[in-house]
């Protein structure tokens, strides 16, 4: 999605199976005229924010009456359908991890404030809610302090601590949690065709099935596994934190270090679990610290980074020993 008012066309969305319990709770509230004018969607990357979010915007611009989903056969549809929907609008960066500016918010809101083209509801989703930087987030704020009729606003955030307290305290804020496991191995072998490769790669995504189904058709799957690999090795001492730094300088830190988040977090409740190594707390402190310095965009040496982390990690089992 881009930093614009324009659509591309797109298919009608359902909520996954593990969604029901939020998507009724939307649909009562619709019914009963109780929506917020503002909502914002918290949880994990690959469990489905937007795909519930595109849902309900869908259903509120769709005209049909009395019905639970969009009915893909009305005008509304027809316009969301084609991408070119006058009353949704959709606010993202134009480039994955750079901010959501003034200018494309200061628009949103001269649109929100006008009549629905349609006649119905004005919808805007912004995502993620955290690439807003201050000025884009000040701009957003008269919206939310001043809103208007059959207009929702929904945020989806990652990273809910990232968002202006001020945004977030005029927002019903709902959580999404990690789906149930039963389900989601279900939906994601009828997916994938494979029960096996399914029950593996969802452990590797830690139970974030829209995460698993990227590895098993994208092939990061295997970066994440060789990934792990030079992990293991710089354990077990058959790496240098240098020569494992050398391999990680030109990769996507943020991912890699989320990575490592959630093998350390596999290792505590798994191999570890009966016999805890408190190291481990303070190493998955320093990999939260570094991560907060990749995100916050500080001019940071990743061979440097990766270093140090090698080098902390290396110690973990030593120190034990």
């Amino acid at each position: 999605m881009a930093e614009q008012e324009s659509q591309e066309p797109i298919s009608l969305a359902l909520p996954l199976p593990w969604q029901g319990t939020m998507w009724q709770g939307f649909i009562e509230r619709l019914d009963q005229g109780r929506l917020p004018h503002a909502m914002m969607l918290t949880g994990s990357p690959g469990i489905g924010l937007e795909r519930i979010a595109t849902a309900f915007a869908q259903r509120l611009l769709c005209t049909a009456e009395l019905s639970k989903y969009a009915c893909g056969t009305c005008k509304g549809c027809q316009l969301m359908m084609a991408g070119n929907h006058p009353d949704l609008t959709v606010l993202a960066p134009l480039e994955e991890g750079k901010a959501i500016l003034i200018d494309p918010v200061r628009d949103l809101m001269s649109k929100l404030s006008k009549t629905a083209q349609q006649g119905g509801w004005k919808v805007a989703l912004i995502t993620p809610a955290e690439a807003m930087n201050i000025n884009s987030s000040n701009a957003l704020l008269k919206s939310l302090e001043e809103p208007h009729g059959k207009t929702l606003l929904i945020l989806l955030s990652y990273r809910p601590s990232m968002v202006s307290a001020t945004i977030r305290s005029r927002c019903q804020v709902q959580s999404l949690p990690l789906p149930d496991s039963a389900k989601a191995t279900r939906w994601l072998a009828e997916v994938s065709g494979d029960l096996q490769l399914a029950e593996k790669t969802l452990e590797i995504a830690s139970g974030r099935p829209l995460l698993a189904l990227d590895y098993m058709q994208g092939g990061s799957l295997e970066l994440r596994q060789n990934f792990e690999e030079l992990i293991n090795q710089v354990r077990q001492g058959g790496l240098s934190p240098m020569g494992a730094a050398q391999q990680c300088q030109k990769l996507n830190s943020d991912q890699m270090l989320d990575w490592f988040m959630n093998y350390l977090h596999r290792l505590a409740t798994g191999e570890l679990q009966n016999s805890p190594n408190p190291a481990l707390f303070d190493f998955s402190d320093k990999l939260r610290k570094a991560r907060g310095w990749v995100l916050s965009g500080s001019n940071i040496n990743p061979q440097l980074l990766w270093e140090e982390l090698f080098i902390d990690w290396l110690q973990v089992f030593r120190r034990r020993g």
